[in-house]
């Protein structure tokens, strides 16, 4: 598991082609996900992407997710 030690914000194009699921767990130190591979909406197949974020890198991601929410541009995901 990768601990993240920084996040960029980036202008990057956002493609959505399929879906999946992300579990998540916590504890004292960490706030940490691992992501399904695309298309394992029942959760079955790990991607080999997780993550854990400290308290600072939880804080950075908090504040750009407290952005991205306050803008207010509502579009439902199809």
């Amino acid at each position: 598991m990768a601990r993240i030690t920084h996040i960029r914000k980036c202008s990057r194009p956002i493609r959505v082609e399929s879906r999946t699921v992300m579990d998540i767990n916590t504890n004292d130190a960490y706030f940490s996900m691992w992501v399904h591979a695309a298309g394992q909406e029942m959760g079955m197949d790990l991607r080999p992407l997780s993550i854990q974020l400290d308290r600072e890198m939880a804080q950075q991601l908090h504040d750009y997710l407290e952005d991205f929410l306050s803008k207010g541009h509502w579009k439902e995901n199809p």
